[in-house]
């Protein structure tokens, strides 16, 4: 292996109709120090606003940009892992503003031995007071997981990281079997936090890097957002339940389904959406036999090798 492959970084950024958003997220990317450095586009939206196209032409050395005619967030992520130059892959989303030291602190974080995955630190606009500390830990008793990714310094021994913002080494992820697409449903909730549990059960630490720091917007649309009360709780009660099987002990298993049992009573409640209880059930039911069958991740055959 070269040594621009181990030094090199890969920025996935996974998008859908998001333009003014990922064209703000890409000025901030085309300027970080560290290199070689690749950003690398999913993009699966229905166009490709002008003023992205110019940042992507302008920057044809650093964006390499990539449309795509399926739509999911563990495809996306999926496909882009495999297509990255870089062993040293960045994952954020399309609506995030970062400084320029990102790519750089996430790969001083990864190289630290034994270090498979990294978090990197967040400011939520839409919280300012995220939950924490601890941070990055996974309740196993609800099936829950706790945030905290605005901490600062340095931490090891994490249970997962957030979506907006983490890293990995690409032998890491192909080793745990990828982005499980089976949690490609409603909104994709709990897709890297299922992969971060197969990563730490796997025996790779995950650390914590403060200074990796970005900040997510939270957009109110597009994405994979979804908008529809019934088909939010059983999506979040399909991939819940999958947590739930895979990755507690069967003691706690009665307890985390209490837990979803009363996440959906309370969205039915709040909401006035009674059915969304029968929807929490069906999600529930389907995602228990989900979680027995193996990650399912799409092979594309494009993985670059140096």
């Amino acid at each position: 292996m070269s040594a621009e492959a181990v030094d090199g970084v890969t920025v996935v950024v996974c998008t859908l109709n998001r333009g003014g958003f990922l064209e703000a997220c890409l000025q901030d990317l085309v300027l970080q120090h560290h290199r070689p450095l690749e950003i690398l586009v999913v993009d699966q939206s229905d166009d490709v606003p002008s003023a992205v196209q110019e940042i992507a032409e302008a920057h044809a050395d650093l964006i390499t940009y990539h449309r795509v005619t399926f739509r999911g967030l563990p495809e996306a992520r999926n496909y882009g892992w495999q297509h990255a130059r870089y062993d040293a892959l960045v994952f954020v989303d399309d609506d995030i503003r970062c400084g320029p030291d990102l790519a750089g602190e996430h790969l001083k974080a990864l190289q630290q031995p034994g270090v498979g995955l990294v978090a990197g630190g967040i400011e939520e606009t839409n919280n300012p007071n995220p939950v924490g500390p601890p941070t990055g830990r996974f309740d196993r008793w609800t099936a829950t997981p706790v945030t905290g990714f605005a901490a600062t310094g340095q931490m090891r021994g994490l249970d997962h990281a957030k979506g907006c913002n983490w890293s990995v080494w690409r032998r890491v992820i192909e080793e745990a079997g990828g982005i499980d697409e089976r949690l490609n449903v409603g909104a994709a909730l709990y897709e890297e936090l299922e992969l971060c549990l197969r990563v730490g059960a796997a025996g790779h630490d995950i650390a914590f890097n403060g200074a990796a720091r970005l900040t997510h917007l939270a957009a109110a649309s597009g994405g994979c957002r979804v908008d529809k009360v019934r088909s939010y709780v059983r999506a979040m009660a399909h991939n819940r339940a999958m947590l739930i099987r895979r990755h507690t002990a069967w003691y706690q298993r009665p307890v985390a389904m209490a837990r979803l049992a009363a996440l959906g009573a309370s969205y039915a409640r709040s909401y006035g959406q009674p059915r969304a209880v029968i929807e929490c059930l069906r999600g529930a039911v389907s995602g228990l036999h989900d979680a027995g069958q193996r990650p399912k991740c799409t092979h594309y055959g494009a993985m670059h090798r140096r």
